[in-house]
């Protein structure tokens, strides 16, 4: 019996330390600038408020990993990863592509220009379905260098994916859905 599984991880990205916009101050409306930004702008004056040098920084996801449909066959076990470049969906165990377009994840960043910046991915997480089907997702990359930076435009911009893995836990199909939760941070 072929079981479908729509596994759309429009993962509804959720981004810790990083509002969805650059911002200044720390959200409590006191304007005194010292949210999340370099560490020479927190000294406790307000100098940096007019500075492009201490905006805080921020993530946007421009795009949510979307590994397309899948069915599932015998036991259902199977991983599936897309690689960063091409967005090619590989394949492999218990599981075939049904349709769909594969995506990998986008995402910007954006603070002072030219700042070494820290970018955290979980090491996995659960992504499930109402009907209480699961797969986990691991194994993140981005295509983000060893060392990351944020360019001239206080921008940085970069794909990421996972491999999401499949078992008995599955069998009932459904549309998994999961939150990644991406720690921004200056370095």
């Amino acid at each position: 019996m072929f079981a479908r599984l729509a596994i759309l991880a429009a993962l509804a990205v959720a981004i810790a330390a990083a509002p969805a916009f650059a911002q200044r101050g720390n959200g409590n409306g006191n304007g005194n600038g010292n949210g999340n930004q370099p560490p020479a702008c927190t000294n406790g004056s307000n100098a940096g408020i007019n500075n492009p040098n201490c905006l805080e920084i921020a993530l946007t996801i421009d795009s949510d990993i979307d590994f397309g449909r899948l069915v599932l066959l015998g036991s259902g076990t199977g991983q599936v990863w897309l690689d960063l470049a091409t967005g090619q969906r590989y394949i492999t165990g218990g599981l075939d592509e049904a349709g769909g377009v594969p995506v990998v994840g986008r995402a910007t960043i954006t603070g002072s220009p030219l700042r070494a910046i820290r970018v955290e991915m979980p090491t996995s997480i659960v992504m499930s379905d109402p009907a209480g089907g699961q797969a986990q997702l691991r194994d993140f990359r981005t295509s983000l260098p060893a060392a990351p930076f944020l360019d001239a435009n206080g921008q940085a911009q970069f794909t990421f994916t996972g491999t999401l893995t499949t078992g008995t836990g599955i069998s009932i199909g459904g549309r998994l859905r999961g939150r990644v939760p991406i720690t921004v941070s200056y370095d």
